[in-house]
């Protein structure tokens, strides 16, 4: 059952990779960049969610451009050795990438209502204080 979620989550999180590195991406906003497919899960967030769930997320992305380092990278082999790495915000898992060398947080995804993910990509740390988990 592990692997079968684990295999989920690489399947989704690949999409936003290959969005990376085929589509266009918008201009940095601060220094966060957000990939297409992160766009498009934020148009369907903005459907379903609360504006107070919205709020939420944006506070927190700008918390993870004050702190890149909130979280250490997923713990999965295959998503580590991309350096991805997860953060949770009320029903989101943020999934990004951070660039040290020119302070750029790349936005993967952001996976909304899937906290049967939350053991699997989890770096194990206890969650930041300001953020409210599944």
């Amino acid at each position: 059952m592990e692997e079968t979620l684990r295999e989920t989550v690489r399947q989704y999180l690949g999409e936003g990779l290959r969005s990376l590195e085929q589509e266009d991406m918008a201009d940095l906003e601060g220094n966060l960049l957000r990939t297409r497919q992160a766009q498009r899960d934020e148009a369907v967030a903005k459907e379903r969610c609360t504006p107070e769930e919205l709020q939420q997320l944006e506070t927190t992305l700008h918390a993870l451009e004050e702190m890149p380092k909130l979280a250490a990278n997923a713990r999965d082999s295959l998503l580590d050795l991309e350096g991805v790495r997860c953060y949770p915000c009320g029903r989101f898992l943020i999934f990004y990438r951070y660039n040290s060398n020119f302070n750029v947080i790349t936005l993967i995804r952001l996976a909304l209502d899937h906290p049967e993910w939350n053991p699997l990509i989890r770096d194990g740390k206890p969650f930041h204080k300001n953020s409210k988990a599944f």
